[in-house]
C-alpha cells in the first residue's frame, strides 16, 4: 500500500466510531450566493462558511460537502470558472485551519483544470468517462467541481454518501464495506462494495441531480471524513451535441 492508501484504510476503518454530523447527513449542504451582493465582495465570508461546513472536527461535525448555488445570476461560463478557482483557493486556506491540516503552505499543491467526459486520457485514468461507483478519491484532500456546458444526455446525477452513520449502525469496518479499485497508475482508491451502495445511499446519502453551471460542489476528501461520491452513468441522447464538462479544483499533499 502507498502511504495515502494506509491513511485512507485507517481513516475509513475508524468511521464506525467517529462523531456523527449535527442535524443528520447533509442537513446543511446548500449555501446560496446573495443575489444583491457582488460575489467577490463576499468571497472571504463565503469561503469561511464553506470551510466551516466542510470540516468535521469531533466537537462540531459538519456535512462534509457543500453546494454553493446562485452563480448563474452573476457569471457566464468563463467568469464562473475564474470565480470558482478564486473561491477554492480561499476555501482551502480556511479549511486547513478548521480541519487542523498541518504543515506549511508549500507542503500542498492546488491543481485546476477542465475535464470533458468522453475525452479523458485512458492511459491515466483507465476510462474516457468520469462515471464511477461510490468511492473516495486516491490522493486529493479537498476538491470542487463546477459543471458546464452540459448538453445532449440524460443521467449523470452526482451522488454523495456520509458513510459514518451507515458503518456505525452495522458495526462495519473497512474490509467489510470497501474494496480497492484497479487503476492504470500507482495506487488505488476505496470503493464501496456493491451490496452496500443502495442501502447507504438510501439511509445517509443524497442525489444532487445532474448539476449545471449554477452550482459549485465542494467535497471533504480527507482520509477520515467519510464522504463518498459517485456519478450515475450517462446516456447520450445527442451524439453531435453531447458535452459534459466540469471545471475541477483540488488540493493534495506534495510527495517528498
Amino acid at each position: 500500500m502507498t502511504e495515502i492508501m494506509v491513511a485512507r484504510y485507517q481513516g475509513l476503518d475508524r468511521c464506525a466510531v467517529a462523531p456523527l454530523p449535527v442535524g443528520g447527513s447533509f442537513a446543511d449542504i446548500t449555501l446560496r450566493l446573495p443575489e444583491r451582493e457582488e460575489p467577490y465582495e463576499v468571497l472571504a465570508r463565503t469561503a469561511s462558511e464553506v470551510a466551516r461546513r466542510l470540516a468535521r472536527p469531533d466537537h462540531q461535525v459538519g456535512p462534509g460537502a457543500v453546494v454553493v448555488t446562485g452563480l448563474s445570476a452573476h457569471f457566464d461560463f468563463a467568469a464562473a470558472r475564474e470565480f470558482h478557482e478564486r473561491l477554492f483557493r480561499s476555501v482551502w486556506t480556511e479549511f486547513r485551519d478548521y480541519a487542523g491540516i498541518p504543515g506549511p503552505e508549500e507542503a500542498y499543491r492546488i491543481k485546476t483544470g477542465t475535464i470533458a467526459d468522453g475525452a479523458i486520457p485512458v492511459e491515466l485514468y483507465g476510462s474516457q468517462w468520469s462515471f464511477k461507483d461510490l468511492h473516495v478519491d486516491r490522493e486529493v484532500l479537498l476538491f470542487s467541481h463546477l459543471y458546464g456546458p452540459v448538453t445532449g444526455f440524460t443521467g449523470g446525477e452526482l451522488l454523495l454518501v456520509d458513510i459514518r452513520p451507515y458503518l456505525r449502525g452495522r458495526g462495519l469496518g473497512f474490509d467489510d464495506a470497501f474494496a480497492w479499485s484497479n487503476e492504470a497508475t500507482e495506487g488505488s482508491k476505496p470503493v464501496l462494495r456493491e451490496a452496500h451502495c443502495g442501502p447507504a445511499l438510501a439511509e445517509c446519502g443524497i442525489d444532487l441531480g445532474p448539476l449545471g453551471p449554477d452550482a459549485v460542489v465542494f467535497v471533504n476528501n480527507l482520509p477520515d471524513a467519510g464522504i463518498l461520491h459517485g456519478v450515475r452513468p450517462v446516456e447520450v441522447t445527442d451524439v453531435r451535441g453531447f458535452r459534459r464538462e466540469y471545471h475541477r479544483c483540488s488540493a493534495k499533499g506534495v510527495s517528498r
